[in-house]
């Protein structure tokens, strides 16, 4: 297991070196994970690696990940992380062996970080450079699913769920096939984890579970997947044979246990989405910010009140980058009314 529950950082840290490709677009030696948390602040950014590449040039790389809302502007929070890493990872004098400092922001769902172009000036008053810094924007939910499949690296194609989906009864079984060639097993499994843990919507989850072998389903092994299966295997029989004892003829008590099944594994694999959701907040919250009991109380019932699994995923990702534990509550809670106050869809 990673040292986080979070799939996305798990994925980069278990496969830092293909990241570090794929963002610095240039082959890399060698990846060390360094320490994200800065001493004497309760600043902590994502993931921080030292990478050196091929032509021996040693760099920084920077990890920072972000869904649609954040408590802080993104340059600004940019701006900081880069100035820390800066003091405490590059000595001066500045010089030709000076390390180069790389920084990426992963934007997670749909419209996050629309507009923001990784490069800003703050111009003195002759009209000079006062200061200046950047970074690599990608937007996740803008990338086609085709063009992460055709660089044809599987650590990448574990995130084919975040992308731009239009074709998944084309894309998604090429995804597997490519995740199907890692050698190893535990690696393999984890990106088949990682994969179906970051599918968009119940749909496109059933669709993978359908073309995954009964092993590799077997193998998937994350707290919400599994409750997922158990939930959906047992409220489906339930509810099966609950209708199938109202018919009186033997062809209506089939079809009643089909249907049941159906509806029942559909409204089970909801309910185990949300709850394992729920789970990996509350104890992600736990590691982060151990929290006094009314505090975690408080936050149980806010998520309670949250049945849409795309706000869930919102949240452990906002997560991430929360300073304190009252500043979570609050977002937990304005979460939840923004949904109550959101108009129903007509059916």
């Amino acid at each position: 297991m990673s040292e986080t529950d979070n799939p996305l950082k798990s994925l980069i840290t278990q496969f830092a070196r293909d990241f570090a490709a794929w963002s610095l677009n240039r082959p890399i030696q060698a990846v060390q994970p360094l320490n994200v948390e800065f001493p004497a602040t309760p600043i902590q950014s994502d993931l921080l690696f030292r990478v050196l590449d091929q032509e021996g040039h040693e760099l920084l790389l920077h990890f920072e990940l972000q869904g649609r809302s954040s408590h802080k502007p993104m340059p600004y929070r940019e701006l900081d992380y880069l100035s820390r890493i800066a003091f405490r990872e590059i000595p001066l004098p500045l010089g030709p062996g000076t390390p180069r400092l790389h920084s990426v922001v992963l934007y997670i769902g749909e419209g996050a970080g629309r507009g923001d172009s990784g490069h800003y000036t703050i111009y003195g008053p002759d009209g000079s450079v006062s200061l200046q810094w950047q970074y690599q924007p990608i937007r996740l939910w803008e990338i086609k699913a085709e063009n992460l499949l055709q660089l044809k690296q599987p650590a990448l194609t574990a995130l084919i769920g975040l992308t731009k989906l239009e074709q998944p009864k084309y894309e998604l079984p090429q995804a597997l096939t490519q995740i199907r060639t890692v050698p190893d097993s535990s690696e393999r499994h984890q990106l088949l984890a990682t994969l179906v843990t970051l599918l968009p919507t119940e749909e496109v989850t059933k669709m993978v579970e359908q073309l995954l072998e009964q092993t590799e389903t077997l193998l998937i092994d994350t707290p919400y997947l599994r409750r997922m299966r158990q939930l959906g295997l047992q409220q489906g029989l339930e509810e099966g044979r609950e209708i199938g004892r109202e018919e009186g003829r033997e062809e209506g008590r089939e079809i009643g246990r089909e249907e049941g099944r159906e509806e029942g594994r559909e409204e089970g694999l909801q309910k185990g989405r949300l709850e394992g959701l729920r789970e990996a907040i509350l104890e992600m919250t736990v590691r982060k910010f151990n929290p006094l009991a009314i505090e975690y109380r408080q936050l149980q019932a806010n998520l309670e009140k949250i049945d849409q699994p795309e706000t869930l995923q919102e949240l452990l990702v906002s997560l991430l980058d929360m300073a304190d534990m009252g500043s979570f509550l609050a977002f937990t809670h304005s979460s939840w009314q923004a949904l109550k106050n959101a108009p129903t869809e007509p059916r």
